[in-house]
């Protein structure tokens, strides 16, 4: 019996011995999987930033059609927008500054202001709304030169993270239909620029051949064009540091620009 105990007590502490040093089999250990953590970290969306658009030689057109007013669809976003019209008739009875949603149609029961030259009007933006509209309703003086008016500059200050825009223009007639330019303060980084114009023209007897030019005016030089048909596109990349640069539209063409709508990517 003394015996069986004694190699009962062998084999115990021979078992027990195995485990009992922690440093002898830490090459065996296992080091625990970690799966992936999704993060929530922001990705390289650009922060709005407080940008000017200056829009100048706008000639608008006393119409009841659709196409009578300029539309400047902005990005989204774009909470609100403070407008200023300078060049109005004095007082200002006829031109007005409203809501705008889509560049074919005038917005139903779009906010609207007619405000006094050099007055500054808050457009509230946002899921109603995404641009701004500037339209004229009646007559700016004797009639017949009272039909149209041309605005020295329409100014539109806005936070927005890109510098695209969508714009409708009243109809660019082939004499004395204006000369829109826009620019976009203060200047981008890179100089990249893009623009693409296009419209309708009415058939007329004898024909009517039409014909748009989009110039890039650097210093209010042009050092870049691009004139043809209904589809015309001007791109680049001004060299910095890019300064005053602007994008102008221009008739070239015998007829009327019918409905111009133009797509920005402003320097």
């Amino acid at each position: 019996m003394i015996a069986l105990v004694l190699a009962m007590a062998v084999a115990a502490a021979g078992c027990g011995g195995g485990g009992g040093d922690s440093g002898s089999d830490a090459s065996t250990t296992v080091a625990p999987t970690s799966a992936p953590v999704a993060t929530t970290a922001p990705g390289t969306t650009l922060p709005s930033a407080s940008l000017t658009l200056r829009i100048n030689e706008v000639r608008l057109i006393n119409s009841e059609e659709s196409d009578s007013g300029m539309r400047v669809l902005l990005p989204a976003g774009v909470a609100s927008a403070s407008v200023t019209l300078t060049g109005l008739p004095t007082p200002n009875q006829v031109i007005s500054v409203c809501q705008a949603r889509e560049l074919d149609n005038r917005m139903t029961g779009a906010f609207c202001r007619t405000p006094a030259n050099g007055e500054a009007v808050t457009v509230p933006l946002g899921a109603a709304a995404t641009g701004i509209e500037v339209v004229q309703v009646g007559l700016a003086g004797p009639a017949p030169a009272g039909n149209s008016a041309l605005l020295d500059e329409v100014n539109v200050r806005y936070a927005a993270s890109s510098r695209e825009m969508s714009v409708r223009l009243p109809q660019i007639a082939a004499e004395n239909g204006g000369r829109p330019t826009f620019r976009l303060t203060p200047a981008s980084a890179d100089g990249a620029y893009r623009a693409m114009l296009s419209w309708t023209s009415i058939p007329v007897f004898g024909g009517n051949v039409t014909s748009g030019r989009l110039e890039l005016l650097q210093g209010g030089n042009v050092a870049n064009q691009a004139q043809g048909g209904a589809d015309t596109r001007l791109t680049g990349k001004v060299a910095p540091p890019v300064g005053d640069v602007a994008i102008r539209v221009l008739n070239a063409g015998g007829g009327a620009l019918v409905s111009p709508k133009l797509t920005l990517l402003l320097p």
